[in-house]
């Protein structure tokens, strides 16, 4: 009988695709995914440091799978994987005795090797080496979790060190996955049937520009010489060759971004009309503070590249409220910069400090109560900004790609368009997965409503 593993995964794309690799590692030595903790013999949490006091968060779940488990009469082996995995490293041992495993970022290929040191008798088994010409874990086309939306890596690890992030010290350097590999991935899901894929990487903009492609070398007349591709060119490739009928990219830098990326996007209809492009702030002095690398300007430059496409392409943004010396005036810079950006979406994040990076020793803190102010000041001019960006949806015909049954709806299913917009509408199951065409009916908060048009697919 196969032992039982289960996975809890948080955070980002990237670490759902984690989690996918994960799977796809222990099922080759045998493992079994499932859904239930309680019959498990291996429990990961695959964890996420975007949130504060993730690693805490981290014990206390685990403190409650382990309550479950005891319940079933079972003993299974705990252990923790992602980001809290590399920063937190052998001090989880110390704080939490029933994590008998730690798992890097890079170190997901070596999981059946970690499990098997501790069923051979280690009392513990780690792997949280971060080295900067590691080999990507290439998952096939078959190994995929997520039914009709694939994740393909493309970057990982980034240089940029903002002040505030803790992605250089939890994923690394930059390095870049040769553009003949992910031209044979994306074929491959293509023919395995997906119609969208999402790029991932924490800086997608910084493709090529740095570190040395790892992997296996491409096979002849993959693609044109990976070393020579920027992000731009890399994207022209997928529109040209992948065979996929959406593909989108997440995240951008930028510092990083330029008028190439926009043309690619204009040049191919399979490059969807939707950008990420965090400004974090908008005033120049938190810019400088937060190691940006560019101005309110320049930004600002960045977004009328986008805004003056050929296609109608959305974007949406992250901005930190009460960052370490943020002044009312710095504030007023941010809403003047959601107002005139118009993003359709935004995330928004109070700031709080990370271990060992800069803004952490920052003396002058922004009182909690303010940081909520702040929050809720800006939440309530985005959705402001966002009624108005929806509002333009009413009664077009969008192209909605069918991923489950809605959480609003038992007889309502749910997607995204092309530019990542969620929608629900009445479906069936026959068109699960499926590209359809909806109309729109209706606008809510963060979603539009409609129904499917009478020519469907």
């Amino acid at each position: 009988m196969n032992r039982k593993f289960y996975i809890e995964t948080h955070g980002c794309q990237m670490n759902v695709h984690d989690t996918e690799k994960a799977s796809h590692a222990l099922g080759g030595a045998g493992y079994e995914l499932t859904a239930d903790a309680g019959e498990a013999d291996l429990v990961l949490l695959n964890t996420c440091m975007v949130r504060e006091k993730a690693a805490r968060k981290v014990y206390t779940r685990i403190g409650e799978l382990k309550r479950a488990a005891g319940r079933g009469g079972r003993a299974p082996i705990f252990g923790v994987m992602g980001c809290v995995a590399q920063a937190e490293a052998e001090r989880i041992f110390e704080r939490c005795r029933e994590v008998r495993l730690v798992v890097g970022t890079q170190s997901v290929a070596r999981l059946p090797d970690l499990v098997g040191e501790l069923s051979r008798g280690f009392p513990r088994a780690i792997d949280v080496r971060l080295e900067r010409g590691a080999d990507f874990y290439e998952l096939g086309a078959e190994a995929r979790q997520t039914p009709h939306v694939a994740f393909v890596t493309i970057t990982e690890g980034c240089n940029k060190f903002c002040s505030f992030c803790i992605v250089p010290y939890t994923r690394g350097r930059e390095r870049s996955r040769p553009a003949g590999r992910i031209l044979l991935e994306a074929r491959a899901l293509a023919r395995r049937g997906f119609h969208e894929a999402h790029l991932l990487g924490q800086n997608v903009n910084s493709y090529g520009l740095s570190g040395r492609y790892r992997g296996n070398s491409p096979p002849p007349g993959a693609s044109p010489p990976g070393d020579e591709l920027t992000f731009a060119g890399l994207l022209d490739l997928l529109g040209r060759a992948s065979g996929l009928a959406r593909i989108k990219f997440t995240t951008s830098h930028p510092r990083d971004f330029d008028a190439e990326v926009v043309e690619a996007i204009d040049r191919h209809e399979n490059l969807c009309e939707w950008v990420h492009l965090p400004a974090q702030s908008g005033s120049d002095r938190m810019l400088r503070a937060m190691r940006r690398g560019y101005t309110r300007r320049d930004y600002l430059e960045k977004i009328a590249l986008i805004k003056t496409a050929r296609k109608e392409i959305a974007v949406t943004g992250d901005m930190i409220v009460g960052f370490p010396g943020e002044t009312e005036e710095d504030f007023a810079e941010t809403l003047r910069l959601v107002a005139e950006t118009e993003y359709d979406g935004l995330y928004i994040f109070k700031y709080s400090p990370r271990a060992r990076t800069p803004a952490a020793a920052y003396a002058e803190t922004v009182a909690e109560e303010v940081k909520t102010e702040r929050f809720l000041r800006l939440q309530e001019l985005q959705m402001r900004v966002q009624k108005g960006r929806y509002a333009r949806y009413l009664g077009r015909e969008v192209e909605v790609l069918v991923e489950r049954v809605s959480a609003r709806s038992a007889t309502d299913y749910m997607g995204h368009t092309r530019s990542q917009k969620v929608v629900n509408f009445p479906c069936t199951h026959e068109y699960l997965g499926k590209l359809v065409k909806v109309k729109i009916e209706k606008v809510m908060g963060h979603s539009l409503y409609g129904r499917m048009s009478e020519n469907g697919v």
